[in-house]
């Protein structure tokens, strides 16, 4: 689909939702950049920026980013790209976050994967990986051939810790408190759209649908 306009998108989701499938499906369909909060933070501190410097001392010391800095951070990248449309997937996490994007920039849509925790927890906890390759498996759907051991290399799985049952679980939850007020505001403001099910094949056709009419009806605005 060309679009007419800069189009600016915002995708939430908890982790395990298949946020990246939908993500690169987006982008590919829309002609969208992705643009990661992770991926932005990992450039900065490579590339030791200001901010990628305060984000690092603030990760080595235990402690969270400080919202300001990293509404600066991905600010500071989103303008670079200011004739681009984009698809922002990792930010905002809290209302202070959300409140300096929406003070930047005009978000046309907020797409949301409303995933059933139960189905994330099976999904995740079934995930098991070859650390040497990064090769991931899961119990469920592409299970290796022998249980337990790599396919190519015949060394043994193991259970990433944030693959565990009670990792996956204070993880869900922790998403849940800090996300539902950011789902909030955005819904106050009317460009909340949210999508429920279990599996990520039968969700994206309602996604791919909604933003076809949405992204239409922006372009032909503005026209």
């Amino acid at each position: 689909m060309v679009l007419q306009r800069v189009i600016r998108a915002v995708i939430m989701g908890p982790p395990g939702s298949g946020k990246g499938t939908v993500s690169a499906r987006i982008t590919k369909s829309f002609g969208l950049q992705h643009m990661s909060s992770g991926d932005i933070l990992r450039a900065n501190i490579k590339e030791k920026t200001e901010l990628g410097l305060l984000m690092k001392a603030c990760i080595d010391q235990g402690q969270l980013v400080p919202d300001d800095i990293m509404s600066r951070l991905i600010l500071n990248d989103l303008r670079k790209i200011d004739n681009s449309g984009w698809l922002l997937d990792g930010f905002p996490r809290t209302v202070s976050q959300a409140e300096a994007l929406d003070h930047a920039f005009s978000l046309d849509t907020v797409i949301n994967l409303n995933v059933p925790f139960q189905t994330i927890k099976e999904r995740l906890t079934s995930r098991w990986t070859h650390i040497p390759s990064g090769r991931v498996y899961n119990t469920d759907f592409n299970p290796p051939k022998v249980s337990g051991l790599d396919d190519v290399t015949g060394e043994p799985l193991v259970q990433r810790d944030d693959d565990r049952p009670e990792t996956v679980t204070r993880r869900l939850k922790s998403y849940e408190t800090q996300t539902e007020p950011v789902l909030e505001f955005y819904r106050s403001k009317g460009v909340l759209e949210t999508f429920t099910g279990t599996e990520t094949n039968k969700i994206w056709p309602h996604i791919e649908a909604f933003l076809h009419r949405k992204f239409t009806s922006l372009s032909q605005r503005a026209a």
